[in-house]
């Protein structure tokens, strides 16, 4: 009778483990999922092509840099975003072309907000690279 007794419990035995196994494989595939949506880091990347010159492309160049330092360069001159701004305004740019060359370390808020200034440009074609 003892054996029997044994043998019921040693049957039992078998499913609980295999229940608790699936359980552990569940909540690790759980943990592992939760981590990695999580370490992903917020923002936006941005990735811009790195050029010399325009190729084959019509219109009077101006160029605009923006350095590490988030220094803004019209045509090699310094000069701040209200600056840039006026020039941009009392400029006629038809036809022309802006070329906006960024360094890597530059500030991408002070990027976006250059190309902003660029969008409300009518008949401008506006290239953006990166400086190496």
């Amino acid at each position: 009778m003892g054996l029997e007794h044994f043998k019921i419990k040693s049957d039992l035995l078998h499913p609980v483990l295999a229940i608790g196994f699936i359980n552990f494989i569940l909540m690790l595939i759980i943990l592992i999922m939760s981590t990695t949506i999580f370490a992903r880091p917020s923002g936006v990347e941005m990735k811009f092509s790195s050029f010399s010159q325009p190729a084959g492309v019509l219109g009077k160049p101006l160029v605009i840099t923006v350095t590490g330092e988030n220094v803004i360069y019209v045509d090699g001159k310094v000069v701040t975003f209200n600056e840039l701004r006026r020039y941009l305004a009392q400029k006629d740019l038809r036809g022309w072309v802006l070329m906006v060359k960024v360094d890597g370390r530059a500030s991408m808020g002070r990027v976006a907000d250059i190309l902003d200034l660029c969008r409300g440009i009518s008949g401008v074609s506006v290239n953006v690279s990166t400086i190496l």
